[in-house]
Order: structure tokens, then C-alpha cells, then sequence
């Protein structure tokens, strides 16, 4: 009879090759309302919790850390970085860098931060070059900043305008970066829609609404919440602000009614339709079938329903979902611009199962259940507001993880939400043993609630680098100083179990 040996090497080797063909994305099923389990312990910096509560474990990664800082009166100060809104990308367009408070740059693999953007606010990634960002300034600059060399050009002026704005806020280039629309302020209250072409630096169109920014605040208008081109560039949508767009309920602009939702040719600013007569926390992306979409929460109530309503008009209002948990207070982002067909929505609210879903842009129902964001959710600061990834196969989120519950905290960190694949799952585990620093450098320090008996190193292949000869005790120090940069993954042997780890060396 023969005896066949199955060494951890080869254990490892095949787990890892398992993973580069692993599955991507949860388990498509109905929407399930799953209440949020017990809110881990608050992951380190760069380290991970695993949610079990879905239908798929979630592997939870925080991301952010906070500052301590002394401010101008020698105070001393902490700020929480953290990524801005659901409509705007984290990712670069190869994943392998994210962007934080619009300025901070970090390695998608080590959460380290390698580069800072200086006079870039605000700040959009490219879509197409991972290693360019775009910002255009309110003084009308257009600049275009290369990372790896940092170089930044500004590659076009826009003139004539008391203030020139992407957005304001909520507003995205199309996915080929080709176009890209611009709300302008006039000194008269007038607001132009400034169509600029990201190919040729050149203003291709501009169109007046009269009266339309208003006298008042200067760093938005006050009659259009936002204004963005489609994802194919084809379509500029504007969506009116509260105040004009309720239902039923319209206001006269020197001759022209404007409410809701409206979409526009791009070419020529031509009006085509009004998709929905109130506008809410929403996205644009594509439906299954190909057609660009506009999904939102339903009208000024919520009403617990998610609605795709198409850009040209057909079939203008499809119901996506309906369950009380989908309430007017989460949000929706369709930056998955390498995963059309899906939005991916949060519900902010603790009663609301504050859970982070992609639903399937069809009449299908389906939706992904990508875990739960465990914030308190009682600041804005604490809002979720969880945004796609371009492949959409991870989620970045903001949360407490339930540390500061009070009204008005400031309390939050950026976390990425992905499906968790064998080796992740096993770092729930990892509540009884601690290693840091992760990422390490030259001595990377394991403690465990058991005695340590062994640990070993493997590289990213499953082959074994080295055993570490350690003391029988709870806590060991092991010296990585020969080890090149990169992931690694160990084996800690206990009194009572045998982990793997993933960790860092810088």
C-alpha cells in the first residue's frame, strides 16, 4: 500500500492557483434582509474581519488610518481620511492604486500611501490610463497629473466665469475619457453647461440656463443639484435640485420649466426627455440589455424601491427591487464601468439591514450580497456610501465598525468589501492571535492567546522560504530582514490549531 504525503507546499500551491480562477462575485440570489450580525472587533490598519452573515463570506480590509496632528492654536487633533462619495471612483483603471480625501495615493496591495497630489482638488481618476488623474479647478484649469512621474500639466484653461465646476460634486467623465461636462457661473446668475472634449483640450458646446445658478451661494448653484455626462458620452443628465424637482411640482425659470431629471443629446445640448420627475441619491450606468440607465431610489419618499429609468425614454421606469430596506438614505454607484448591468447600493440605515448589495440592472431581482458595513451611521462622516470598483469585484465603504456611536462623529474609516476567498476566511480565526506591524520590515511580532509551537514562511507559489525556530510561548518574534518586499504568507502553528496569515513586507 502506498503512503501519498500532501506537504503544506503543495497544499498552499494549489490553493493559490485555485484562487487566480476563483469565483469573483456573491452568489446571485433574491434580496434576503439580514439584519447586521455582531460587529466584529475593528480590524488593524491593513488587516481584515471576515462577514459570515451572507449568503457568501465577505472579507472585510480597512484601509485608512487615523491622523494625529497639533492645529495652529498647538491642539491636538485627529482626522480620519477617508474616500469621498459613492459616485466617485477609488480605484485607479487597473486597481492597482486607490485615492483617499482626493490627494492621498496608496498600493492596492500593501494599503501603503506612495504619493500625494498637490493643487489637484478635486481630483478624478482616469478611466482608461491607471497612471493619470484629472482635476478641474474652479479657477477654470483643466490639469492632467501623471503618478509616476509626478508631473502635472495644466493642459487647458475654460475662461469667462466667476466659478467652473465638475458636478458640482456628483459628476463623472464617460468612460473612454472623451468628454466630460462643466457647469459654469456667470456674473448675471446664468449657468452654462460647458461640454469639453478631453481628446482635443476644446470646448465642443455651451448651453445657457438662464437664472439657473441664482444670485446666492458661489460654490454651487442653486437650482441644479448636479450635471454629468453619460458613461457613453452620448447623454448629459441634469438633475434639478430638491427644491424644484418634488413631484407634481414645477418652477418657472424665466419662461422654462425645469424639474427632475432631464436628459440632454450631448452633441448639441438638444432637451430629449424627462425621465423621472424627482430626482434622488442615484448613478448612470447600463442595463443588462446594453441601454444606458439612470438608477435611483424612488422618488422623494424612497418608498422602498430601486428604479433604473433609461436615458432614451423607452420604458423610462423599471422596478429593480422593492423591500422596506431600500430607503431614501442610501446611496448607489455604477463606477463597475468594466461591469455594466449592475449598481451597487447601500443601505445606511442600522434598520434597514445596513448591508452593501449589487443589484442586477434588469427586471430579474437579483442581487449580490456583499456583507455589512457595521457603521454606527449616526454622522455623515459614518455614511457608508460604498463605490463600486471598475471590475466591480470589491466594494470601498466608510464605517466605525461600531466604535463611536454618537451623534455627529467623525469616527470613520475607508474599508474594501470583497468576496473572501479560502486562505481570507481563515483570518476570522485570527481574533485570538495578533501580528504586527503588517506590513513589516525587519521583525514582525506574533501573539497568540496559546502557545506558539512553529511558524513557518511561504512565498505568494506555496513554496516554503523558512521555519522559524520559536519558544514554546504565546508571543514570538520573528526576523524577516532577508525577506524581499512583497506578500507572504505564514503558518502559525498553536497548541490548538494550525492559520495562515497574510502579510506584508515592505
Amino acid at each position: 500500500m502506498k503512503i501519498i504525503k500532501i506537504t503544506l507546499t503543495t497544499i498552499l500551491t494549489i490553493t493559490l492557483l485555485q484562487l487566480v480562477n476563483a469565483q469573483q462575485f456573491p452568489n446571485g440570489m433574491q434580496y434576503q434582509s439580514i439584519a447586521p450580525p455582531t460587529t466584529p472587533a475593528l480590524p488593524n490598519y491593513g488587516e481584515s474581519a471576515v462577514d459570515n452573515s451572507v449568503s457568501n463570506p465577505i472579507e472585510i480590509t480597512r484601509v485608512t488610518e487615523a491622523v494625529n496632528y497639533v492645529d495652529g492654536n498647538g491642539d491636538p487633533q485627529i482626522w480620519y481620511p477617508t474616500h469621498e462619495y459613492a459616485k466617485t471612483q477609488v480605484w485607479n483603471a487597473d486597481q492597482t492604486k486607490y485615492k483617499i480625501s482626493s490627494w492621498k495615493v496608496y498600493d492596492a496591495t500593501t494599503h501603503q500611501e506612495i504619493h500625494q497630489l498637490s493643487s489637484m482638488y478635486p481630483s478624478y481618476w482616469s478611466n482608461t490610463d491607471p497612471d493619470v488623474v484629472w482635476s478641474f479647478r474652479e479657477n477654470g484649469d483643466v490639469k492632467k497629473h501623471t503618478v509616476s512621474t509626478n508631473a502635472t500639466q495644466v493642459v487647458a484653461n475654460i475662461p469667462g466665469y466667476e466659478v467652473v465646476k465638475l458636478g458640482p460634486g456628483e459628476a463623472n467623465m464617460d468612460k473612454n475619457d472623451h468628454y466630460v461636462a462643466l457647469v459654469g457661473k456667470k456674473a448675471n446668475g446664468d449657468l452654462d453647461v460647458i461640454i469639453f472634449n478631453l481628446q482635443t483640450l476644446q470646448i465642443d458646446h455651451t448651453e445657457t440656463f438662464v437664472g439657473a445658478w441664482g444670485n446666492g451661494n458661489s460654490s454651487s448653484p442653486n437650482f441644479i443639484d448636479w450635471v454629468s455626462v453619460s458613461q457613453s458620452g452620448d447623454y448629459v443628465v441634469i438633475n434639478w435640485t430638491n427644491g424644484l424637482n418634488q413631484i407634481d411640482y414645477t418652477v418657472a425659470l424665466f419662461g422654462t420649466d425645469h424639474y427632475g431629471v432631464e436628459v440632454y443629446n450631448r452633441a448639441d445640448m438638444a432637451f430629449q426627455n424627462r425621465i423621472i420627475p424627482y430626482g434622488n441619491h442615484g448613478d448612470l450606468g447600463y442595463a443588462i440589455d446594453g441601454d444606458e440607465v439612470y438608477v435611483q431610489f424612488y422618488g422623494e419618499y424612497g418608498g422602498g424601491k430601486i428604479y433604473m429609468h433609461k436615458l432614451n425614454g423607452n420604458a423610462s421606469s423599471i422596478v429593480l427591487n422593492t423591500h422596506p430596506d431600500f430607503g431614501v438614505s442610501g446611496h448607489i454607484s455604477c463606477r463597475n464601468i468594466n461591469r455594466p448591468g449592475w449598481a451597487y447600493v447601500t443601505m445606511s440605515e442600522l434598520d434597514e439591514s445596513a448591508q452593501l448589495v449589487a443589484v442586477k440592472l434588469d427586471n430579474s431581482s437579483i442581487v449580490e450580497h456583499f456583507g455589512h458595513h457595521f457603521s454606527s451611521a449616526l454622522s455623515y462622516a459614518q455614511a457608508a456610501m460604498a463605490v463600486a470598483s471598475p471590475n466591480g469585484d470589491k466594494i470601498c465603504f466608510k464605517s466605525d465598525f461600531g466604535t463611536d456611536p454618537v451623534g455627529g462623529s467623525k469616527v470613520a474609516y475607508s474599508f474594501f468589501a470583497n468576496l473572501a476567498t479560502p486562505l481570507s476566511t481563515q483570518d476570522e480565526h485570527l481574533n485570538n492571535v495578533s501580528i504586527y506591524p503588517n506590513p513589516g520590515n525587519d521583525f514582525i511580532k506574533i501573539k497568540s492567546l496559546k502557545n506558539i509551537t512553529d511558524i513557518t514562511i511561504y512565498n505568494v507559489t506555496g513554496q516554503k522560504i523558512k521555519t522559524f525556530l520559536v519558544k514554546n510561548s504565546n508571543t514570538n518574534t520573528i526576523n524577516t530582514t532577508n525577506l524581499n518586499s512583497g506578500f507572504y504568507y505564514l503558518k502559525i502553528t498553536t497548541e490548538k490549531e494550525k492559520i495562515i496569515k497574510k502579510i506584508v513586507i515592505q
